[in-house]
């Protein structure tokens, strides 16, 4: 965290910095494996200055992580809204959900429960050691149409796993085709994509996510080692959704609902 508040305050025109980042569209609330709530998590991103975040508990698959089934994601879009008119337009919070990608790429959830969704991230849990390619297992999931961010792409984790054997600049180069966003997790075990994949996707012509994946509110500060990175890699904050306005936002979101 030291390191990446170092890069944070160098001086870099035309690159994203704190100043442009208003929205984080991955973290996880008590539905799942997180420890607060979401009105608590919305407390926690007003106090940092958002405009808006995604709550993005995990889909059913992945029952470690207490994923919701069908009943349960109705049930929280339910929280959502009232939630959502509660706050009066002072802070929007998007209906979100974080999918499995499976072994052959498919996702844990239905496209109807997709389609309910503001935003889908999918992201892989499962198959992380293996040695082999997985590059078409990726590219499906960034064909499978209601996706808009491809959630840490690797899967690595520091002193744990080296993550996916992934030919990226095939999946960078769909993904911009797609015009599905690339995530950089700011989890410090993750960090994932680091600075170095980010300028292959940047040199692809990506879009980005740039997401803390907090669990609790005190992990939201976790955006700013995801901001090292993308400042790093000399990352526009023209191509990072965070820091759209809001209206832009959920035209280019419903926009994969084709």
């Amino acid at each position: 965290m030291a390191v990446a508040r170092q890069v944070l305050v160098q001086a870099a025109p035309g690159v994203i910095g704190r100043k442009h980042y208003r929205a984080d569209f991955q973290m996880h609330s008590q539905w799942s494996d997180g420890a607060q709530t979401i009105a608590e998590m919305a407390l926690g991103c007003s106090e940092r200055g958002y405009t808006h975040f995604a709550v993005t508990d995990h889909a059913r698959g992945l029952t470690i992580a207490r994923g919701l089934s069908a009943e349960s994601m109705k049930a929280q879009h339910r929280e959502i809204d009232a939630l959502n008119d509660s706050l009066d337009g002072k802070m929007r919070v998007l209906k979100g959900i974080e999918a499995n990608i499976l072994a052959d790429g498919r996702l844990d959830v239905s496209a109807d429960e997709m389609q309910r969704c503001d935003i889908v991230l999918a992201a892989p849990h499962s198959r992380l050691d293996e040695p082999g390619d997985q590059t078409d297992r990726v590219l499906a999931t960034v064909n499978t149409p209601g996706v808009h961010v491809l959630a840490h792409p690797s899967g690595r984790k520091f002193g744990k796993r080296a993550g996916l054997t992934v030919r990226w600049g095939r999946v960078f180069k769909e993904a911009a085709r797609r015009n599905v966003a690339i995530e950089l997790d700011g989890d410090p075990s993750r960090q994932d994509l680091g600075y170095a994949l980010v300028c292959q996707a940047l040199d692809a012509g990506c879009v980005f996510a740039i997401d803390s994946d907090a669990h609790a509110t005190e992990e939201l500060v976790f955006s700013d080692i995801a901001l090292a990175h993308a400042r790093l890699a000399g990352v526009p904050p023209a191509r990072v959704i965070n820091c759209w306005p809001l209206k832009k936002l959920l035209t280019w979101l419903q926009s994969h609902q084709q």
